[in-house]
């Protein structure tokens, strides 16, 4: 869905901002300010999709270039406190694809600003978080041929206050409009919506002024958020169900609680909570193995039976089981007895097939004569996985070809990659991929036949996002597990890990324990520097990559990497010549030195580095450094890269798949689980030390009762029938038989119920005993309706093809000769569009709300061309019906100039001539509406008289009528049946007074 959101804001010398600033975050460019003589760089920006400066008919082209354009800007404003430019925000609907995006937000400025005058300097971003937005950045004088005008576009203005625009409902009303008309006029099935989740920018610790216009980002955000989320339940199921397929009403209050301000009322927040658990998209799946009441909703539902029916679809395939022997394989890699059974499980099963390893039992070597196997039978071995970093271990140690998930996906997507019945996908660390990533890939998987081969823990780190769907796979297809530990060297510490693996936390740390590798200290900073103290004893530049430090947060994390970084400089492993480079895009300034470990956390092919990669820095300066990444390669990375931080510590996150000599492991936090426990304390392969704070675990029975926890989300095809059946599912319906196949229940449910797809609905209207001529009549009608839209659908491609034939020829349209037929047909498809939105049996038919409105539109249109054909056929001085009047008002000169010009022709007149008829019309329409509506509102006499005095006074006079007017203006506005009549017959004289009641308002406030 898209949504309403659009906000306005001033940039002002007052305030410290500058245009050439602002334009420069904002199009991700380098701009030189010759005012205050500052660079601004922002080119290290990657999430500008796209930029461009539009500029009024008829001005210099010298101000395309985003430089030049804001200095002359900046240089027309003399005052100190000068506001400089404005910036538009609108959200974008994500369903758009880019080009799309790009038009869509070109014509809103084109028509709001640039019409108007104004540049308009646009830049669209997409954060990769799901909510791309669009900036319009525009003057505030017009641009008049070569310069910009004396005088301030005043008469554009609506009204701010403190920077930001007071007048949102305003723009969001634009915005909204805007976006229907749009995608009606493309055919889109869209329309503005609430239902949509904005997500704010990291902005870490801000120390640098120019990082203010990303605090400003996140004001707006937040106010779009509180203002979107607590008009519309269906945002918070959206948002919920991005994290989890199933969830319980503590999980909806938690986020809930994270919107309301603490201001907001006690019972409202119950009341919204209530509001969501009883949403008609909700379902109650019953109760967990928590006692927990959990729900799910109906389209996720759906997704989970899809993908069931994908996963057994692949597992009662076995197009690639191959029965060729296996013996010279297994004997020449000298597999064990468990990779031996795991190679025939993959080799001779299965189109899917699901290998459970326990870090540390040899994975990844098994995975080499599984290629070897697979390419001497013909077929194409490609490797992905969620990191860059796993993904590059991965092709390195098996010589898969391998990429990460997202890209995968990505040149699936674009067709830069199709998959055939040869392509065999091994999927590394499965168990971390979320559900909409897995779907996906099985999917292509299962429509090219080909085989997809799934390698994971589930009992290691999860997805961040929805589900734990590699487990339910799993527990559907069945798998083979390696159990064998060989990654710790000591035969204790294997057991150990073997026991976390299984969930015996308890014995883990107790064999820790008596180790002496569990250290307790009194508070975080006494453990921190505890922990920093051992790890540097004995280090050197070979022997610091085997000696990781690894804690859950990113505050601990830095802390630790700080005071090692101190440690190593003093040490002198760490040159004491800084240079200062950047972290976290660009936000937080970051010092280093020859010697330094380096994390680097993005994916940059030019570069040849991924999100995950550590490195050593060999030679540095103040443009770009050269380092040893821990893989073997040699880098060089410039400046512009700002995505490093230290390589000292890391969050365990970072770590799953990664094996070194020694980890020290911190428990920092209370929250803890025994998945975060598994990855942080099976690194090792010597040695493996503990901390703790006695502040949140005094004692042993504390710290294995937190790393002990269980935090598993469920997924919908983890439930029973019996569960299903509470919600009220028809297991002779599609979904039911899905609940049925996900169970191999053949259960029969009494009650025909049906929440997910409105099934009961449906067969109430197929059952109906309706005559059957009316049957007829609304199949014919459903036919006209399906003709019109083809119709409509190919006059659009035939339009658009003719629109750039005319480009490149220098011509008009109407000049070239196709255009004269496809006029016809647009004038005979809105005829027909006319016909059929007078059937009753359309509402049968039931087509969208959005088809239903662009029925309507083509029906209006033929309106208003018919009424052009009555104005031009009859003279001036002939009465015309009234009805033919009333279409003469709704008449746009713009819209309907090509019918203007046609007709006028058609009637021999000139079309200058005809639109003077037309205009005459109009106001004579519009002065005898505005009259019948004073006669019996006398609030309109009184409005017309001031405003007649407001015209001609000046001075004080000029500022007391002023406010008269929008006091009465506030009075009309109050009158519900008034205000509709006006919006309906004299919409423009509505609007005006709609603003001057809001002006009221608004001086009232303050």
């Amino acid at each position: 869905m898209a949504i309403a959101f659009a906000h306005v804001s001033i940039h002002s010398r007052a305030k410290g901002h500058s245009a050439l600033a602002a334009s420069s975050y904002r199009a991700g460019v380098k701009l030189f300010d010759s005012r205050i003589g500052k660079t601004h760089d922002y080119s290290n920006r990657h999430d500008v999709r796209y930029s461009t400066v539009l500029l009024p008919e008829g001005t210099s082209t010298d101000f395309e270039y985003r430089e030049f354009l804001w200095n002359q800007a900046e240089l027309a404003e003399k005052r100190r406190d000068a506001q400089i430019c404005k910036d538009i925000v609108l959200a974008l609907p994500k369903e758009l694809n880019l080009e799309q995006q790009i038009e869509i937000t070109k014509s809103f400025a084109q028509l709001h600003f640039v019409n108007h005058g104004l540049p308009a300097d646009i830049a669209i971003h997409d954060h990769d978080d799901g909510n791309p937005h669009a900036h319009i950045l525009v003057t505030t004088r017009r641009l008049e041929k070569n310069s910009f005008s004396r005088y301030k576009a005043r008469d554009l203005n609506p009204t701010f206050a403190n920077k930001f625009i007071v007048e949102k409902d305003y723009w969001g009303a634009q915005w909204r409009d805007f976006q229907n008309q749009f995608f009606i006029e493309h055919q889109f099935d869209l329309s503005v919506d609430l239902n949509h989740v904005i997500s704010e920018r990291h902005t870490g610790r801000l120390r640098d002024k120019p990082n203010s216009y990303i605090l400003e980002e996140n004001q707006l955000i937040k106010e779009a958020r509180a203002e979107l989320v607590l008009s519309n339940p269906e945002l918070f199921i959206q948002k919920i169900m991005r994290t989890h397929s199933v969830f319980t009403r503590r999980d909806i209050e938690r986020l809930v609680f994270k919107t309301f301000e603490k201001t907001n009322n006690a019972n409202d927040y119950l009341n919204f909570v209530a509001e969501i658990l009883e949403h008609k998209n909700i379902i109650k799946l019953g109760v967990n193995n928590r006692g927990v009441d959990s729900y799910t909703t109906r389209d996720h539902y759906i997704k989970e039976g899809k993908l069931l029916e994908d996963v057994e679809q692949l597992h009662l395939r076995k197009s690639h089981a191959v029965h060729n022997s296996l013996d010279k394989l297994i004997n020449q890699y000298h597999l064990n007895e468990e990779q031996t059974e795991a190679m025939r499980f993959i080799a001779h099963g299965a189109d899917i097939s699901v290998l459970i390893g326990r870090p540390g039992v040899g994975k990844s070597y098994l995975l080499i004569p599984l290629k070897e196997h697979y390419e001497s039978n013909n077929c194409r071995v490609l490797g992905a996985s969620l990191s860059g970093k796993v993904a590059k271990v991965l092709q390195a140690e098996t010589g898969i070809n391998s990429s990460t998930i997202a890209s995968l996906i990505y040149r699936l997507n674009t067709e830069k990659l199709t998959l055939t019945k040869d392509h065999v996908l091994i999927i590394d660390e499965a168990g971390m991929i979320d559900f909409s990533s897995m779907a996906y890939l099985l999917d292509a998987v299962n429509k090219a036949s080909a085989k997809i081969v799934l390698v994971g823990d589930p009992d290691q780190l999860k997805p961040i996002h929805q589900g734990e769907i590699f487990r339910g796979i799993a527990a559907r297809t069945g798998y083979i597990e390696l159990e064998n530990i060989t990654r710790q060297r000591d035969l204790e510490d294997r057991k150990a890990s073997l026991a976390l693996a299984k969930g015996d936390t308890d014995a883990a740390i107790r064999h820790y324990s008596s180790k002496g590798a569990i250290h307790s200290l009194d508070d975080s900073e006494d453990a921190t520097i505890r922990l920093v103290d051992e790890w540097q004893k004995g280090l050197n530049p070979q022997s610091i990559k085997e000696h990781m430090m690894l804690a859950f947060t990113r505050a601990t994390v830095d802390t630790l990497n700080g005071k090692a970084r101190d440690a190593m400089q003093k040490q002198g492993m760490v040159q004491d010549k800084e240079f200062e480079y950047h972290s976290k895009n660009g936000i937080r300034k970051l010092m280093l030195a020859q010697g330094e470990r380096i994390l680097l956390r993005q994916n940059d092919s030019q570069l040849g580095v991924r999100n995950g990669d550590l490195a050593t820095i060999t030679h540095i300066n103040s443009n770009e450094f050269s380092a040893m990444l821990d893989s073997g390669e040699q880098i060089t990375i410039p400046k512009s890269y700002r995505f490093i931080d230290y390589g000292y510590a890391l969050t365990v996150h970072k770590a799953q798949g990664m094996t070194v000599n020694h980890a020290s492991v911190f428990i920092d936090s209370p929250y803890w689980d025994r998945n975060l426990a598994f990855v942080a304390m099976t690194r090792h392969r010597e040695k493996l030390n503990i901390y703790t704070n006695k502040h949140y675990h005094p004692d042993l029975e504390s710290l294995t009762r937190t790393l002990s926890r269980s935090v598993t989300k469920d997924n919908v095809i983890d439930w029973p029938l019996d569960f299903a059946l509470r919600a009220g599912f028809d297991s002779e319906s599609l979904i039911g038989k899905v609940i049925n196949y996900i169970t191999k229940s053949a259960h029969t449910i009494k009650d025909k119920w049906n929440y997910i797809v409105n099934y009961e609905a449906y067969l109430n209207a197929q059952e109906s005993k309706t005559k059957l001529a009316e049957k007829q009549n609304v199949r014919f009608t459903a036919q006209q309706v399906a003709g019109l839209l083809d119709e409509a659908s190919d006059l659009r491609k035939q339009f658009k093809g003719m629109e750039k034939e005319a480009a490149l020829k220098g011509l008009n349209q109407s000049e070239l000769p196709q255009f004269a037929e496809l006029y016809q047909r647009s004038i005979e498809r809105d005829r027909h569009a006319a016909q059929i939105i007078q059937k009753e049996s359309l509402d049968k038919v039931a087509p969208s709300p959005k088809v239903i409105q662009a029925i309507k539109t083509y029906a209006e249109r033929y309106a208003r061309y018919q009424a052009i054909d009555v104005i031009a056929e009859s003279s001036l001085a002939k009465t015309l019906p009234e009805h033919i009047i009333k279409q003469a008002a709704k008449i746009d000169l713009k819209k309907d100039a090509i019918h203007i010009s046609h007709l006028a022709t058609k009637h021999n007149k000139c079309s200058q001539g005809l639109i003077t008829q037309i205009k005459q019309i109009q106001q004579q329409y519009k002065q005898r509406t505005w009259e019948k509506l004073k006669e019996t509102h006398p609030l309109l006499v009184q409005y017309e008289q001031l405003t007649q005095q407001h015209a001609k006074a000046t001075g004080h006079k000029n500022q007391q009528l002023n406010h008269s007017l929008r006091t009465v203006a506030v009075a009309i506005t109050g009158n519900k049946a008034l205000m509709s009549s006006l919006k309906q017959e004299l919409p423009k004289m509505a609007q005006k007074i709609q603003i001057r009641a809001q002006h009221q308002v608004q001086e009232h406030e303050r």
